[in-house]
């Protein structure tokens, strides 16, 4: 890995998360689901494997049935990325991606619906 910024790193998803939850809450389907898209594949390219990578995958497919929707309530989308989080803990494999997943759920838990 060298010399990556993981702190950076990780504040920058978690920012990204946040941001994301805020485009949600005002943009209707399509939009969002560029919005989500474009979280995911900025998580791919900044953590090329371990949880973040993953998350980023798990949004860009969320971003696909997004789509696929008619309207996309914030409490729903609260839900997906919940399923997602939850499924990370389990293929966290260090402290830096167990420190990842428990700072992305505190956005979503403490995000104001």
């Amino acid at each position: 890995m060298g010399d990556t910024d993981w702190a950076n790193v990780s504040s920058r998803v978690v920012q990204g998360l946040t941001t994301t939850l805020d485009a949600v809450k005002q943009l209707d389907t399509q939009e969002a689901s560029v919005v989500i898209r474009l979280l995911g594949k900025t998580c791919t390219k900044m953590m090329k494997e371990g949880v973040g990578h993953q998350f980023g995958v798990a949004m860009i497919e969320t971003s696909e049935k997004v789509a696929m929707k008619d309207s996309l309530g914030l409490d729903d989308m609260v839900k997906m990325i919940m399923g997602i989080i939850g499924k990370l803990y389990f293929s966290a494999k260090s402290d830096d991606d167990v420190e990842l997943v428990m700072q992305l759920e505190e956005v979503v838990k403490n995000y104001p619906i």
